[in-house]
């Protein structure tokens, strides 16, 4: 009996030793957290990326995200760009003037495609499987200047655009004229635009705002 009271009292001990760990673990998780990506930014980007998704009877075919480098999404990503690598007024500076001097040239999505059939991933081909064009508030159609795959996917991409995985899909730029706008027909009136990705797997219409 004895010996059984010793097994009990082990057993115990170790549930209380586990649950005074787990509560550890959470704590540091919770500080990993606040060192990272901070929710401001996650929401903005939430804000401004759109998916969609093509299936095939009960198989997932594509799987599609895009972001629309708004001004909004813009001033958030060097935000936190900054905040996260400790840049000086100086250096924050000369970034907001290269994004200022870009957006004025174009309008840019990141675009981010995952698909069963990895040839038909070539959104940057000269014939591509896929179409792929902006459809404005008045409803004229607007092809893109430029479809580049980012070929290096670095650590810090995948850190501030979560939904991309370079093992398992690929990355795009897509560029179009600066007429498709950067989302506002005003001070904070959100411009109608829609992404449509079509091809022979089927269409997505991804909206904006």
């Amino acid at each position: 009996m004895n010996k059984l009271k010793y097994i009990w009292a082990l057993i115990i001990y170790i549930l209380i030793l586990s649950i005074a760990g787990c509560g550890h673990v959470e704590s540091y998780l919770d500080v990993a957290k606040d060192k990272g990506i901070s929710r401001k930014y996650l929401d903005v980007l939430d804000r401004w990326t759109r998916k969609g998704t093509l299936y095939s009877q009960f198989e997932t075919k594509v799987q599609i995200s895009a972001t629309c480098k708004s001004e909004a999404f813009n001033t958030a990503y060097i935000e936190e760009y900054a905040r996260t690598y400790y840049l000086t007024d100086g250096e924050r500076k000369r970034m907001d003037d290269l994004q200022a001097g870009f957006a004025r040239d174009f309008t840019e999505f990141f675009f981010y495609a995952s698909m069963s059939q990895k040839e038909a991933n070539d959104f940057d081909s000269r014939n591509s499987s896929w179409s792929i064009f902006l459809i404005d508030e008045k409803g004229n159609r607007i092809k893109p200047l430029e479809v580049r795959k980012i070929e290096k996917i670095a650590p810090v991409m995948e850190e501030f655009f979560p939904y991309v995985n370079k093992y398992y899909g690929s990355l795009y730029s897509l560029k179009f004229p600066p007429a498709a706008g950067d989302g506002k027909t005003g001070a904070d009136t959100p411009r109608q635009m829609k992404l449509v990705i079509a091809g022979v797997m089927g269409t997505m219409e991804l909206t904006w705002p």
